[in-house]
Formats: structure tokens, C-alpha cells, sequence
């Protein structure tokens, strides 16, 4: 029987490609044999990945991949188009960048007038004045409706994916994939961070976690192009 300790999120969760934490020790014999163990740490050495994980689950232990974290991620929310376009004044040091597609992310509202910009209704919009932190709001000719950073992202895909959704370009290099740094909500960046490695450049990826990758932008609306040299 599984005696999983209270907390927990599961017997054994994946942290990193083939790396897991064992909340449970009472599934260590079944690791026994198929990789190394330190403590609470085991790292899948054998290529019976998919056999092991089968076994664990059918003795009653929670396993809890990479690939399942992926899948519980929550799903983009509804959203209805965007509606009339209207124009703001902008304040004193005041900048209105909008969520776009090309590429997904922060992009300068468009100029209607000296000071002034245009937006949408619906549209998702970051604001900063000055210096001071960045501000998220959906636009409305009436107001403008305060989101968090997370809701705002969120919001802003399901804009994306409504109108056809985008692209992320995968580069091959040396060490793996890399990928754009594109924003992405917080717990989706948390568990890319998992599998990947954030550089200056934007996300490095080994090869075998590019289905990883995938699957998390996809859940986004993203889809991801691997491009490979000729």
C-alpha cells in the first residue's frame, strides 16, 4: 500500500528530465535496480523509464511526471474578441504597451496622435509611468480593469490563441534547443525551469526535452517550430 506523507504532491515527482524526489520511501524497492538514489533524490539510469513508472503506479504509488505537470497546467480562459478601437490620452511618462502575437508579448500601443494611443476593447495592456513598476489592466473605453501579472498573461494567449494562435521558432545549437524568452505565467515558468535552462539568449533546451517544451506552449497556443539547418 501507498502511505504517502501528508503535503505531499505525490509518492514520486519528476523535478528534472529522469530526476525525481521520492516523498514516499516506502516506493524505494521498486526503484531498486534502475538508477541512483541519495537520500530523497533518484535519478533514472536504465531505459525502462516507461515500465518503471507503469510498475510504481500499478502498486498504488502517485507519479508525478514532467509530462503530467505539464498537463495539469490550467487551461487558457475564455475571451471574447476585441471589440472598437477607442484612443487615450497618455499621461506624463506614462507608456501602454499591448499583448500581441508577433512575437507573443509586450508591444508598444500604437500612436493615434501626439500623446495619445490606440486601443482596443479587451485589449490586455501593460502599463508603467516613469521608473515605477509595471501595471496590467483590460482596456475599456470607460476604464481600465486592474489584472495581475499572471491573469494578464493568461488573458493575453487566449487573445493570441482566438485569433489563430503564433509561433515559436526553435534554433538548433551545440548544446540543444533554444528557444525565445517569450512571457509566460509564473507557474508556466517555473516548471520550464525544469527542463531548461534560462540564458541571456532565452531558454536552452536539450534535445530530448524539446517534446517537453512543446507541450508546455502548446497549452498556451503556442505551437514551436524546430528549425534545423540545411
Amino acid at each position: 500500500m501507498s502511505r504517502r506523507r501528508p503535503g505531499a504532491p505525490a509518492d514520486v515527482e519528476e523535478v528534472h528530465p529522469d530526476l525525481f524526489v521520492v516523498h514516499n520511501p516506502a516506493a524505494g524497492p521498486v526503484l531498486r535496480g534502475e538508477g541512483l538514489r541519495e537520500g530523497d533524490r533518484f535519478h533514472l539510469t536504465t531505459w525502462r523509464r516507461d515500465g518503471l513508472i507503469a510498475r510504481l503506479r500499478n502498486r498504488g504509488f502517485v507519479v508525478l511526471t514532467l509530462s503530467d505537470q505539464i498537463a495539469a497546467l490550467p487551461p487558457l480562459p475564455d475571451i471574447a474578441p476585441p471589440g472598437e478601437p477607442f484612443t487615450r490620452q497618455l499621461a506624463p511618462d506614462e507608456r501602454i504597451s499591448h499583448f500581441a502575437p508577433d512575437p507573443p508579448g509586450w508591444h508598444p500601443a500604437p500612436s493615434s496622435a501626439p500623446g495619445h494611443v490606440s486601443l482596443r476593447e479587451g485589449w490586455i495592456i501593460r502599463r508603467r509611468r516613469g521608473r515605477g513598476p509595471a501595471e496590467y489592466y483590460r482596456a475599456g473605453r470607460g476604464a481600465l480593469t486592474p489584472l495581475d501579472e499572471t491573469v494578464a498573461l493568461r488573458l493575453g494567449y487566449a487573445l493570441i490563441e482566438r485569433q489563430g494562435g503564433a509561433s515559436l521558432s526553435a534554433s538548433r545549437t551545440a548544446e540543444g534547443w533554444l528557444l525565445p524568452d517569450v512571457p509566460v505565467p509564473a507557474e508556466y515558468r517555473r516548471l520550464l525551469g525544469r527542463f531548461a535552462t534560462h540564458t541571456r539568449d532565452g531558454w536552452l533546451i536539450a534535445g530530448a526535452a524539446l517534446p517537453l517544451a512543446t507541450a508546455l506552449f502548446a497549452r498556451l497556443g503556442l505551437r514551436v517550430r524546430a528549425e534545423v539547418e540545411a
